[in-house]
């Protein structure tokens, strides 16, 4: 299913660790920055540094009355469900930043694409456009068509960003553990704010972009959730269950959630998560249960993500899931007995007393 973007109108793939010179890239005089704070250069969806993917940066007032300045088009429609009419993108020729709304996009061009395979530049006029589409190939559109385009690349753009991210995270963790000093971290709910404090805090000492990033990758994939998941697991549309091959965000009350090294995997039930625990390199290439960082169960009563391993489980129930019998979790042993107690449900577990065999019953 597409992603439809609200747009309010009044009348490189993770590309971002190579250091080598990029057609997206401006001197640092010639980068203009919209957000303020500490993170100022680095995109507040992704972390990557906006001086280097200049020439495909968006900006958008929030709700809190704050700038947010985006690496790519990607970002913006990924970050924000409603796209307003204050948003600005860079002009490739001009450098300086014009109405989104108002100007001309070249789609697809040979040119390098940010966050995506299907590259997006922004032009003040239809000719300028032309001329750009004309040199470089890819086809002249408005801004509507553009920001719908990049929603719809969301879901096969992230799969492969989440390949190299997982790569870059491996990476990361190795230079974190080299080359920084292990003090007690907070908890990071971004890559962009886990790369400020890493920049800022000078823990890892002076740093190349690309090392602060796949250490800033590896940080907040490690603690992915402790914040930006504090509510309810929230699965792309397009994320498809690893085990059964469902799309999940139509079940948000089964969600289930596991990070492993730098990946995220979305799961349809605790059941399916399960599976994957058990023998994650059955549907993940080479990975092993080590390599996995965190696991989330959505509260049946609640939908609050919750830590799987401290979760209490309902088996046997007269409530079903997408996958029939399921393994109902909750944030406490009071709620999980009481639904127990309603639902004709046969025990109450810990994540640790969950077995193989239990998980492959409920199949049956």
């Amino acid at each position: 299913m597409k992603r439809i973007l609200n747009i309010v109108v009044m009348i490189v793939m993770l590309t971002g660790l190579a250091e080598a010179e990029m057609f997206q890239s401006v001197t640092q005089e010639k980068a203009e920055l919209l957000q303020s704070g500490k993170g100022k250069l680095y995109c507040p969806n992704c972390g990557m540094n906006l001086q280097k993917f200049y020439k495909t940066s968006h900006a958008m007032a929030q709700k809190d009355g704050s700038t947010h300045q985006y690496c790519s088009i990607h970002c913006l429609a990924e970050a924000n469900d409603e796209i307003t009419p204050d948003t600005k993108v860079v002009d490739t020729n001009t450098l300086k930043f014009i109405p989104a709304f108002t100007a001309f996009y070249v789609v697809g061009s040979s040119k390098p694409g940010t966050m995506t395979m299907n590259s997006k530049y922004a032009f003040a006029t239809k000719p300028e456009a032309e001329t750009f589409a004309k040199a470089n190939g890819g086809k002249v559109m408005g801004f509507a068509e553009a920001v719908q385009l990049a929603a719809d690349d969301i879901a096969p753009d992230n799969v492969m960003i989440n390949k190299k991210r997982g790569m870059a995270a491996g990476k990361g963790k190795m230079m974190y553990t080299k080359m920084c000093k292990q003090d007690d971290l907070p908890a990071f709910a971004s890559i962009a704010e886990a790369k400020t404090y890493v920049a800022d805090s000078g823990i890892c000492g002076t740093l190349k972009d690309k090392q602060y990033q796949a250490i800033a990758i590896y940080l907040a994939q490690k603690d992915a959730g402790v914040k930006a998941v504090a509510k309810s697991i929230k699965a792309p549309e397009g994320a498809k269950c690893p085990v059964c091959g469902m799309f999940v965000h139509k079940y948000p009350k089964w969600t289930a959630q596991v990070n492993i090294d730098g990946y995220t995997h979305y799961f349809d039930g605790a059941k399916d998560m399960m599976k994957f625990y058990f023998s994650p390199g059955s549907y993940h290439k080479e990975a092993t249960q080590a390599m996995i960082t965190r696991l989330y169960v959505s509260d049946y009563y609640t939908l609050d993500a919750i830590d799987a391993k401290a979760a209490w489980y309902v088996v046997g129930s007269n409530v079903y899931g997408p996958m029939g019998n399921e393994l109902v979790p909750f944030k406490s042993e009071k709620d999980a007995m009481a639904f127990k107690a309603d639902h004709a449900g046969k025990e109450v577990l810990t994540f640790d007393a969950i077995t193989t065999e239990l998980v492959k019953s409920l199949d049956k």
